[in-house]
């Protein structure tokens, strides 16, 4: 009697990075330059200029490798030889679950990823790109990607976890922006919940950001094209819910 054959297991689904790949260019650098001093963030030059992909993915492997070993959930390195870096596929990412996913879903798995990124933070961990497009989510845990970034140590550790929080709330505006203010002080909330002691304070550097965004707010006020734009109003969700976390804080 003949036994079927089973058909046989997919291949697994990796990525490569390749040096010779197009680096960022010299304007996008300089956009990335200005918006972090927009932010408050002093990023040095260095830091988002890319020159060398040799080196580029040589300081990627080396994060990689040392955030494997300290039991951080990253893709897993499977080949590199200086020009080509091979990696594990981790899944979805969290802003393509999240424009899949119901309105209701959403919010809860939001404070869940700035809670992760507060745990992250709190083992000393920074991420140098913590928007949604560079984590995954695949209904229990998160997990991270692209380390291109070199940002420590060149910068405060502390600085740049403040950094790695912005950026995190800033591509979740699309989708915060119909749940209200209330929405953004409640994944503000998750981070400062979940990191404690052991993360920086958001509160101050917020507060300092605050005068910055009502000044872009006000600019654009100025506009009737812009003053209703889907731009201007998640600008101004973000600033009521930062305001509200930064009061929060200042009534307790």
């Amino acid at each position: 009697m003949s036994h079927p054959t089973p058909p046989p297991a997919a291949p697994e689904r990796t990525w490569t990075k390749s040096a010779d790949r197009p680096l960022r260019s010299g304007r996008k650098s300089l956009g990335i330059w200005c918006m972090a001093r927009a932010l408050g963030v002093p990023v040095p030059w260095a830091a988002v200029r890319q020159t060398d992909g040799v080196a580029l993915l040589a300081h990627e492997h080396a994060r990689l490798q040392a955030l494997a070993a300290a039991g951080e959930r990253v893709p897993a390195v499977l080949a590199f030889d200086g020009q080509h870096l091979v990696t594990s596929d981790i899944g979805t990412t969290l802003d393509r679950w999240l424009d899949a996913a119901s309105p209701a879903d959403r919010l809860p798995v939001m404070c869940r990823a700035c809670a992760d990124l507060a745990s992250f933070h709190a083992r000393g961990q920074w991420h140098g790109g913590s928007q949604t497009r560079n984590l995954t989510w695949d209904g229990v845990h998160f997990a991270r990607l692209d380390f291109e970034e070199r940002l420590v140590p060149g910068m405060p550790l502390d600085l740049v976890q403040r950094y790695d929080a912005v950026q995190l709330l800033l591509s979740m505006t699309r989708h915060l922006e119909p749940l209200g203010p209330g929405a953004v002080l409640q994944v503000l909330q998750a981070y400062a919940e979940a990191g404690g002691t052991h993360v920086p304070d958001l509160r101050p550097f917020l507060a300092r950001l605050l005068p910055r965004l009502r000044t872009v707010l006000w600019l654009v006020g100025w506009s009737p094209r812009l003053r209703h734009s889907r731009e201007a109003r998640r600008l101004r969700t973000v600033l009521d819910g930062m305001t509200a976390f930064v009061a929060d804080r200042a009534a307790g």
